[in-house]
Formats: C-alpha cells, sequence, structure tokens
C-alpha cells in the first residue's frame, strides 16, 4: 500500500501545516476542533473493522477520525475477533507518525482524539501473538519515547500499558523495550491515581528468563520494595503482589541481588505477608535466598521465616493459615523449599543457636515433618544430617543453657526417626538410622543425659534406653 493512499487527508493537513500562512492556519486548527468536539460527542454508534480500514484510507479528514472513535467504542463494548489486525494496525501507526506532533498542538479535543488511538493499540495489543509482533515491527518504541517526553498523563498511561502487554508476551519485546526505554523515565512518570497499572509493566519487564541484567532494573527493584512496605488492604492487594512477583524474578538467587533485598528492608514484611498476599511467589524469593550466602540465609530464618512455616505445615494450625496451600502450585513450591537442602541444614543449625524462639520453631517444624512424612522424607532429612545434628544439641546441654522442652523435643523427634527406621526392619541392628545413630556416638550422649540436672529430661533419655535397648 502507497503512503498516500495510507495517510489519505491527514497528509493534507501535515503539508498545510507548513503553509507560511499562519492566519489561515489558526483558522483550520479551531474549525478542526470544533469538528472533533461534535464527533466525541456523537451517539455511541458502532462500526465494523472493515468499514474503519476504509474510512482511514479515505481522503476526508474528518470521516476517518469519526470512524477511529467509532471502533474505538466498539472494540470497548464488544468481545470480537479482530480480523483485519494486520491491515489495521499499520494505517494506525502510519496516522500516528504523520499526524501526532501537528494534531497534539490542537490541545485537550485532539488529545482526546488521540488517545483513541492509543486504546485502540492497547485492545489490540492484548491479542494474540502475531498482533504483537505487527505492533512492535510498526514503531510502538519510537512512538513510546515520544508519547513519554510528553505531560499528557493519559497518554502515558495508556503507552505504558501497551509497553506491559508487550513485556509480558516475550522476553524478546521486554528486552527490546528495556533497549530503547529506561526503567528509570517510566518511573518519572509514575501518578498515584496510574500507580498500579505502572507497577504492573514495571513488573512485566522484569519477569522471565533469563533475568535482565541488574543495572537495567535495578531501579524497579526500589519501587517494588517501596510498594511492598506500604499498608496491605484490599485496594492495593494487586499492586503489592505484581511487585512480590517481580521480585521473585530479579533477585534470581544471586548473593548481590540477594543483598539488596535485604538491605531494602522488605524480608520481615514479606514474612507477615504470608498469609495475605501472593503465597506462591514469596515462597519463590525465601527459595532465592536460600542458595545466598550462610549469613543470608540466617537473616531470613532470624526474621520469623521458620515460625511462619511452622504454623503452615503443623495440622493443628492448618486452619490458621487460610487457603495459602490449597493449590497445586503453593504446595508443589512449599514443599520445594523445605525439600532445599541449604534450608534444611540451616534449619538443622537452629538447633544449637542461641535464640531459644528459632530453635524451638525449628524443633516444631522438624517434628512435624518427621511426623507427616514418609520413610523417603525422613530418610532425605537424615541424609542432609538431622541425626548428627539432633545429637549436637543434647551433647551442648551440659555447657550451655537449653530449655529442657526443647531437651525433650529433641528426643522425641530422635526416637519417632529410629522407629521409622524399624518399618523395614525386625530389630535395631539393621535399622539403617539406628546405625547412624550407633555410629555418630549416640549412645554415649543418651547415657549422659540419664543423669542431667532436671527429671523430666533424664526420664526421656531412659525411656530412649529401654526402647532401643542400648
Amino acid at each position: 500500500m502507497k503512503n498516500s493512499q495510507k495517510l489519505g487527508g491527514i497528509k493534507k493537513l501535515q503539508q498545510n501545516s507548513n503553509h507560511e500562512d499562519l492566519v489561515q492556519q489558526e483558522q483550520l486548527c479551531q474549525e478542526l476542533k470544533d469538528e472533533i468536539i461534535q464527533i466525541l460527542r456523537m451517539d455511541a454508534d458502532h462500526i465494523t473493522v472493515m468499514d474503519s480500514i476504509n474510512a482511514l484510507r479515505s481522503e476526508d479528514f474528518i470521516e476517518s477520525h469519526k470512524a477511529i472513535i467509532k471502533l474505538r467504542r466498539t472494540l470497548a463494548n464488544f468481545e470480537q475477533e479482530i480480523a483485519k489486525e494486520n491491515e489495521l494496525i499499520p494505517i494506525l501507526f502510519h496516522i500516528i507518525q504523520y499526524g501526532s506532533t501537528y494534531l497534539l498542538k490542537l490541545e485537550a479535543a485532539c488529545c482526546l482524539y488521540f488517545q483513541y488511538y492509543l486504546e485502540i493499540i492497547s485492545i489490540l495489543a492484548g491479542g494474540r501473538s502475531e498482533i504483537t509482533r505487527i505492533i512492535m515491527e510498526n514503531g510502538i518504541l519510537q512512538l513510546s519515547m515520544s508519547v513519554l517526553d510528553g505531560n499528557q498523563s493519559e497518554l502515558i498511561m495508556l503507552i505504558i500499558t501497551i509497553l506491559g502487554k508487550l513485556a509480558g508476551e516475550s522476553v524478546k519485546y521486554r528486552d527490546s523495550i528495556l533497549q530503547a526505554c529506561s526503567m528509570d523515565k517510566i518511573i518519572s512518570k509514575i501518578e498515584s491515581k496510574y500507580k498500579s497499572i505502572y507497577i504492573w509493566c514495571l513488573a512485566n519487564l522484569c519477569i522471565g528468563r533469563p533475568s535482565p541484567k541488574f543495572d537495567k532494573i535495578q531501579s524497579a527493584f526500589e519501587i517494588f520494595a517501596q510498594v511492598i512496605m506500604e499498608e496491605f488492604n484490599q485496594q492495593n492487594l494487586k499492586m503489592i503482589n505484581d511487585a512480590i512477583w517481580a521480585l521473585g524474578y530479579m533477585i534470581d538467587g544471586e548473593p548481590n541481588r540477594i543483598a539488596a533485598l535485604i538491605n531494602s528492608g522488605v524480608v520481615p514484611q514479606l514474612i507477615n505477608l504470608l498469609p495475605m498476599g501472593n503465597f506462591v511467589s514469596i515462597l519463590r524469593i525465601f527459595e532465592c535466598i536460600f542458595y545466598g550466602t550462610e549469613d543470608q540465609i540466617k537473616y531470613l530464618l532470624e526474621c520469623g521465616f521458620i515460625a511462619h512455616i511452622r504454623m503452615i505445615v503443623d495440622p493443628k494450625s492448618r486452619d490458621k493459615s487460610g487457603d495459602m496451600i490449597q493449590t497445586f502450585a503453593a504446595t508443589e513450591t512449599l514443599f520445594k523449599v523445605l525439600s532445599n537442602q541449604n534450608f534444611l541444614v540451616s534449619l538443622f543449625r537452629s538447633l544449637s543457636d542461641d535464640n531459644q524462639n528459632l530453635r524451638g520453631d525449628a524443633l516444631e517444624v522438624i517434628g512435624n515433618a518427621i511426623q507427616q512424612g514418609t520413610n523417603e522424607d525422613v530418610g532425605r532429612l537424615v541424609g542432609n544430617g538431622l541425626i548428627q545434628y539432633l545429637l549436637s544439641m543434647l551433647e551442648i546441654a551440659n555447657e550451655k543453657e537449653i530449655a529442657s522442652i526443647h531437651l525433650k523435643k529433641g528426643l522425641e523427634i530422635l526416637i519417632k526417626i529410629i522407629r521409622k527406621g524399624e518399618i523395614k526392619a525386625k530389630d535395631n541392628k539393621s535399622n539403617q538410622f539406628f546405625i547412624i545413630f550407633v555410629k555418630l556416638d549416640g549412645v554415649s550422649v543418651i547415657q549422659k543425659l540419664l543423669s542431667y540436672k532436671q527429671d523430666d529430661v533424664a526420664k526421656y533419655a531412659l525411656l530412649f534406653k529401654q526402647e532401643f535397648d542400648i
């Protein structure tokens, strides 16, 4: 299709705008504004896509704009399959390219008219992959930069919506957008009334694998942290969940990104949001932390992670956890986190920690895992050193203060582990878990507890001795 066919009347308008007769130009501007105001006050009648394409190709400037406004109203009110996007989209972009600079001089009325073009593109951007490809190929990034350089908030909001949809379509489009439009430029345009749309767009620009280079998205990281720290309510629920969702992709298990997350101060808030926010996305953030350094993992545990997980996995508290683990994705993510080797080792190390509350929560989580788990589950815990860590806690009881309730809980867990080993063995000598216990000098540890200063602990040690005949 030739440009003259695409442009129609808009080309003539462009030529007139360059005429030296300024008086005639001002008169034309006024006439156009009057016409557009009348168009916008029309009844909301509808038009087919094919009829709108024909009107846009015509030499009649006003009729082409009537068509585009009717089309916008048609798309807004009816869910329909758009069969001619490959023809419509290039025409829309061509008219915008040659006419937008001049039309924006016509102030509010024409800005509203120009908004209709962007609204149609925004609607189409949420369609099939083929449509998004056509939109990307017809200059949306150049148009976006032009609009973002302006100060028309409604037009900027529509561009942000379009960019968010395109970024969510593919990593390729996401990276192209990040190459053309900096995060700082988008963030600088955030308005409170459209904040949730901006956060959603920024989130789409940060998700996907491979993750974008951190220097390109770091400024959005800080925005997400601020959103998460806001007071939680139903009005900002989606916005907070979008921010959480994005952070889960952004930290990506790299220690420097995890350090940025911790330094932002959001980890305690994320733990508090477990019962209310996006449970799966929060768990994925914590899973990433478990691939960080030992200090980073310990920080997460000290912020109360184990206490909240204890509530979720404890059958007695399951009713308090609401619907958090009622979906397959949530259950799968939870068990993926709980079976992470780094998490297990950190959990077991907590048994000898000076923090009594942390130790108590760790014992409850481990106890429930042993009670509810299969032989295979218990075998995985033992394989990660659980028996050794339990014996270490029991052994240091003579050197530093360990609450008697924790010592009894440790003995109780140890008894249950060895009992699990007996399911496939008829005597202690062939019990794989008992063999590990003996090799780790567990017998001498129990012998010492028989004379422990607190009688209730000594009684538990005696029960252990009698049951397993040591």
